[in-house]
């Protein structure tokens, strides 16, 4: 569980959101460090609790919530071979140029070589040719 800020229509739980980097006022705010200090670049997140707390920002139209976020599950394509339940595995994306499945191949929130633990079976996908799982996954942190 990660505590950070974020704007006030935002902050409802169940919001999920990619953290792109800081913007420019970010960079002076007395605030930064628990906001977006806490946040990786390019990793999503889901806010799971909104706290009774808010602060003023210069960029949420005056208002930031503090909330509770996780890294919430994400659906991935990936080799049969490694779609085993439970297992822990180092994500290599798959070769898929459907375009249509470009959020399944590589989906924001998660770059290869991330080690992921498998939650979940969900589908057979064909692409190219080749046949390919469709799981649900979550990060490992190191």
């Amino acid at each position: 569980m990660v505590i950070t800020l974020v704007g006030e229509k935002l902050a409802k739980p169940g919001v999920e959101f990619i953290y792109y980097g800081p913007a420019d006022p970010c960079k002076s705010c007395r605030l930064a460090r628990v906001c977006v200090g806490n946040l990786e670049p390019g990793r999503r997140y889901k806010i799971v609790k909104v706290r009774n707390i808010e602060h003023s920002c210069p960029l949420h139209e005056g208002k930031v919530r503090v909330v509770e976020v996780v890294e919430p599950a994400i659906e991935i394509l990936v080799d049969p071979r490694t779609a085993i339940v439970g297992s822990k595995v180092t994500l290599k994306f798959v070769d898929c140029p459907d375009p249509e499945k470009a959020d399944l191949v590589k989906p924001e929130g998660l770059f290869e070589g991330d080690t992921v633990k498998i939650l979940e079976i969900l589908d057979d996908v064909e692409c190219s040719g080749r046949r390919y799982k469709l799981v649900r996954v979550v990060r490992e942190k190191e």
